[in-house]
C-alpha cells in the first residue's frame, strides 16, 4: 500500500521529488528576467487576481490566486496505477491549509483539512505554496527560456527545464532524466491584448503541457477551513514540502 501511496504522490511533483528510482540531479531555481518581452506577460502576474490551469500526463492543477490580498484556492489531481489523489490547498494571509482525498493509507480520513507550517515548506512550489505567490511555477519557467522569438502575441522558443524546481503537476525529477535534452525543450506562448500571458505549453517528450491564465481582477475567495488540524510531520516528507 505504501508503494501506492509512492507511484501516487510521485505524480503531484509541485516540488520535483522522485519515486523509488534514485533522484535525478535538483534542479537550481531561478526567477531571473527572461531576456525577451515575455518577461512582462509574467510580470503582470504578480499584481492581479487570476485563474490557472495546468494540464500534464499526471494530472491537472488549477485554482485561482489574489497575490496582492494574499489568496490562494486550488487543488492539483492525480492519477497512477489506477488509484487517484486529490490535493486542495487554500492560503490565507499567510496560512496554509491542505486535504488530501484519495490517499491510500488505512483509516484515513481525506475530509480533514490540515494546517500548513510554512516555515517547514523549504521547496519552492510546494502545493503551489511559494514566497513570489507562483503557484504555477511559470516565472521560473519563462526566466529560463532561450532562443525566444515573437510573432504578434505568440512566441516561441526552448526552455531549459532543469533550471525549473517546479512545474505545475509536472514530475520535473522524471523531466531531467532526459539528459541534454532536458535543456532545450521547445514551448509556445501567448499573451492577450494587454500583454498578459495566456497560455503556455512545454513541448516534453511524451507529455506536453499546457497551461491557461485567464479571469485578471477577479475577485478570488478563499476561506480558512474550521477544525483544521496540524499537518502530521510524516505528510510533509511525503509531499515533498
Amino acid at each position: 500500500m505504501l508503494a501506492l501511496v509512492g507511484a501516487v504522490v510521485a505524480g503531484v511533483m509541485l516540488a520535483g521529488c522522485t519515486g523509488s528510482k534514485a533522484p535525478a540531479p535538483g534542479p537550481s531555481v531561478s526567477v531571473r528576467p527572461s531576456p525577451t518581452g515575455l518577461a512582462a506577460g509574467v510580470w503582470h502576474l504578480g499584481f492581479a487576481s487570476y485563474r490557472f490551469k495546468v494540464v500534464a500526463k499526471e494530472g491537472s492543477y488549477a485554482g485561482a490566486i489574489d497575490p496582492v490580498a494574499d489568496l490562494l484556492d486550488a487543488s492539483v489531481s492525480v492519477s497512477s496505477g489506477g488509484a487517484s489523489l486529490t490535493i486542495d490547498t487554500v492560503e490565507v494571509r499567510g496560512n496554509a491549509y491542505t486535504r488530501l482525498t484519495g490517499l491510500p493509507l488505512p483509516g484515513f480520513d481525506g475530509q480533514l483539512w490540515y494546517s500548513v507550517d510554512t516555515a517547514k515548506v523549504t521547496r519552492p512550489g510546494s502545493l503551489g505554496l511559494s514566497a513570489i505567490k507562483d503557484p504555477t511555477g511559470v516565472q521560473a519557467l519563462i526566466a529560463a527560456a532561450h532562443d525566444v522569438r515573437r510573432d504578434g502575441r505568440k512566441y516561441a522558443g526552448t526552455v531549459d527545464m532543469t533550471r525549473v524546481a517546479a512545474w505545475g503537476p509536472v514530475n520535473v525529477a522524471q523531466v531531467m532524466q532526459l539528459g541534454a535534452a532536458a535543456k532545450a525543450v521547445p514551448f509556445e506562448a501567448t499573451v492577450d491584448d494587454q500583454d498578459r500571458l495566456a497560455t503556455v505549453t512545454v513541448s516534453i517528450p511524451d507529455n506536453p503541457v499546457t497551461a491557461t491564465y485567464s479571469d485578471f481582477g477577479a475577485p478570488v475567495t478563499a476561506d480558512e477551513p474550521k477544525g483544521a488540524q496540524p499537518l502530521p510531520d510524516h505528510l510533509y516528507g511525503m509531499l515533498g514540502l
